[in-house]
Parts: structure tokens; sequence; C-alpha cells
């Protein structure tokens, strides 16, 4: 059955006219006519009375009215879903991440991706999360992971939220600390801390913590680097204490000589999210790379409800 026919059909009901059904289709009035005939032919019936002026349905024309758009719907569907595949066949994403979430969160999203989506190219660029933002501005990149700082209160920027984790506090399995349990925060005082530049946020709410110099070295550490590989690095062979989302911090620590440290009287969050420009219209290939960045933030949250 030729669906242009069916359409030709269906625009005559909607219209009440075969003069405009043929204006709406961009087709002659008697190619329209004759598209309505071949399909009455095509049938054997006769779906229009027309001895009346407008065109009525007759009982087998109503009888085909609802399926003729359910098919139409599906060939519209059908379409659509072909162009987005052909839309994520090729093609290029720019994204933007902060430290904690490209280990934590886009490391994982960056797999499902490319196993879903294999002929885009996804270039990433790491960094703070001030520099990510400029960029995001200037349109080099599509999209930013990272702390989400104070992007929610700004208009030029529309904020995903992806996950809120606790910081974890990690030493070398070697560190003084690494037996001890239910450690004051206190006494993580007279070490050195790897961290990477804290956002505006985090660095107003330490300052606002009871006077500890170990606060004043979160806002200025004594190692402040972006990479994650290196500040694990020397972690893991020298007395550095250094912060990390709950999840990043379950994997390290089964896999790197490193342990996770019993703070007791310590709490502070990172808060994750995706971060776009709330004017730019996204790409199929920046909304693909948003579900599977979503997607690994959900599976993150449900393994930090876990025990263990």
């Amino acid at each position: 059955m030729d669906l242009r026919k069916l359409a030709f059909f269906q625009a005559v009901v909607s219209s009440g006219s075969f003069k405009r059904a043929a204006e709406q289709s961009n087709v002659s009035p008697p190619a329209l006519t004759k598209g309505i005939q071949s399909l009455e032919q095509e049938l054997g019936v006769t779906l229009f009375d027309r001895r009346r002026g407008e065109p009525r349905l007759t009982s087998a024309g109503t009888a085909l009215l609802g399926r003729a758009r359910r098919i139409l719907d599906e060939a519209d569907e059908i379409q659509a879903d072909m162009q987005r595949e052909r839309g994520l066949e090729t093609g290029e994403i720019r994204i933007g991440c902060g430290p904690i979430v490209l280990h934590s969160i886009v490391g994982r999203a960056l797999a499902k991706f490319s196993i879903q989506h294999p002929g885009i190219r996804v270039k990433v660029v790491s960094g703070n999360w001030e520099n990510l933002t400029h960029q995001l501005q200037d349109y080099s990149l599509d999209l930013v992971a990272a702390d989400i700082g104070d992007a929610g209160k700004r208009e030029e920027f529309h904020v995903t939220e992806l996950v809120t984790e606790p910081l974890v506090w990690v030493a070398a399995t070697s560190h003084p600390l690494a037996t001890r349990r239910q450690i004051p925060f206190k006494d993580l005082e007279p070490f050195p801390v790897a961290i990477p530049t804290a956002p505006r946020h985090m660095i107003k709410h330490l300052q606002q913590l009871p006077g500890l110099s170990i606060q004043s070295r979160l806002a200025q550490p004594n190692i402040q680097c972006d990479s994650y590989t290196a500040l694990i690095g020397a972690v893991r062979r020298s007395r550095c204490l250094t912060a990390l989302p709950a999840s990043l911090a379950r994997y390290l620590v089964d896999r790197d000589e490193l342990c996770a440290l019993d703070i007791r009287d310590w709490a502070l969050n990172s808060h994750a999210g995706i971060i776009t420009l709330a004017k730019r219209a996204p790409s199929v290939a920046r909304q693909a790379m948003e579900k599977a960045i979503i997607d690994v933030s959900s599976e993150i949250t449900l393994e930090n409800r876990q025990p263990g």
C-alpha cells in the first residue's frame, strides 16, 4: 500500500476538501483525486461520498481513518528514528570535565557511549570549573560535566544535576592513619594535602568551619593538580592525603594500595552536574552523551546506597 495515497486520504479528511487537501499536499487537485481513486480501487471500497458538495466519509472510509493515522504516525516515527541514527553515525562531540567527574562518572559514560555510537569522535578536555565554563561560553565545548559550582544561579547556563556524593579522605595503606578508626578531623593537620582546584562554593564552606590549619590548606593545598592520575600517584607514594568522591574512592581503594580513612567529624559533598548553554540547541550527539552520563550517574547513586 502506498503511504502517499494514505496521506492524501488523511489530508482530505482533515481539510474537508479535495482542493485544500491538494494544496496541503503540494500536488494538483487532479493528481490528488487520482491518488484517492487508486486507493479506493486497491481496497475495493468507496471512501468518500462525493454527492453533496464537501466529501463525507463512507462507513469504509471511517473504518480506514483510524488505522491510516496509526500507519502514518508509525511511518513518521520510523523516519525520525532513522534520521537520529544517521545523525549518530559520524561527527564529533567536545566535552569538558572537572577532574572529579572525569574519573568517577565520565570514564564509565565514555565506555557506554563508544559501544552505542562507535562512529562519533569524542574530544575530552579536563580542567577546573572556571576554565571549562569559559570554553563552553565561546562554543569550544558542547557540554561540561563537573562540580556545578554556582552555574545553577547563572541564567546563561542550564544545569542537569547528576549525583551528590560524600567526599572521602584517602591515604596510602602505609600511612600512619591507615589503621586508625574514628579519626578526629583535626588529626589530619600534620599531613600534606593533595587535591584538585576546589570550586568556590567548597572554599567558602571550608572558610566557615572552625579554625583549623588544614582548612586553609584545602583552599591552598600543598599539591594542587587537576589530574587525578598525578594526585593518586603522589598519595600512594607519600604521606599526602586527598579527598575523593565515594564512588571513586571505592574503586581506587580496591586497586591502588590506598585506604579510605574513617574521619569522625567531616562532612562535605561533591555536587556533579552537566552544564550547557541555556540558549544553544543540543545536537543529537550531545543528547546521546548526556544520556550516557545521566545513566552512569544513576548507577553510581545505586552503588552508593549499597552497604559496604
